[in-house]
């Protein structure tokens, strides 16, 4: 029959496992981190180099490793979805380009459907005290004409346009202030988890497979159909389109 302190041996041994799995756990996460090439931010200017290395490789979870609670939980939540469905579209983009396919018109839809562009400039300020702010300046496609009267009629769901950015202050269409705070030992981005923020994330989360699916048909597409290679931009909106409905 079992005793006490049986029972008490039993329930230390089982938090000595608990705490060990928990530490592994961690332990390779920092690995990995570190493997990727991702430090602690001791400095604003470090924040928002990891940062924007972070962004630029679809990697969303590493990304919020430099934002305070309420962002970084989004990052996190919307960060699987995201990061499948901004590949897909960089592959598109990828596959249109060097086809010289992609025109103004298709060019405005794809920068807005990304859930946080990629060419973006960080200039971090002068710290004060334990805070300072930095200057994100986004860099939207080159057009030849201006921004193409014909994507407004593209019958899209807003909910999916440049998912991350919705919680930014714009000062103007390409430019935001973000503010940054020191949070322990580190410095981070703080940035709000808005209302609109949260919704779009939910969205980006339940319907990105629908947009995915577009993105590698005209992908795989206009490498081996010429039709399409001579209608790309009318196949992408009915497909797209198509997505918005489901």
């Amino acid at each position: 029959m079992a005793t006490l302190k049986h029972y008490l041996i039993l329930g230390a041994v089982l938090v000595v496992i608990v705490v060990g799995v928990y530490l592994a756990v961690f332990r390779r996460a920092d690995v990995a981190r570190a493997a990727k090439g991702y430090k602690a931010a001791e400095t604003p200017q470090v924040a928002a180099d990891m940062f924007k290395k972070a962004i630029q490789a679809r990697e969303y979870d590493y990304a919020a490793d430099y934002c305070t609670a309420g962002y970084a939980e989004q990052l996190r939540r919307g960060g699987p979805a995201a990061a499948e469905y901004a590949t897909a579209l960089d592959n598109l983009t990828f596959q249109l380009t060097e086809r010289g396919l992609v025109r103004d018109e298709m060019k405005v839809v794809l920068y807005n459907l990304d859930p946080f562009p990629k060419d973006v400039t960080i200039v971090v300020g002068k710290e004060s005290g334990d805070a300072c702010d930095a200057v994100f300046t986004f860099a939207p496609p080159a057009l030849k004409t201006g921004i193409p009267a014909g994507t407004a009629g593209w019958q899209l769901k807003a909910d999916m346009f440049q998912v991350f950015l919705q919680s930014m202050t714009f000062k103007n269409v390409t430019t935001a202030t973000v503010p940054m705070k020191k949070d322990g030992a580190v410095w981070k981005f703080d940035l709000p988890a808005t209302p609109q923020l949260q919704t779009r994330v939910g969205y980006l989360t339940e319907k990105s497979k629908n947009y995915v699916n577009p993105f590698e048909i005209v992908t795989q597409e206009v490498k081996n159909d010429p039709s399409t290679r001579e209608n790309v931009t009318s196949r992408l909106r009915t497909l797209l389109e198509a997505a918005a409905k489901e």
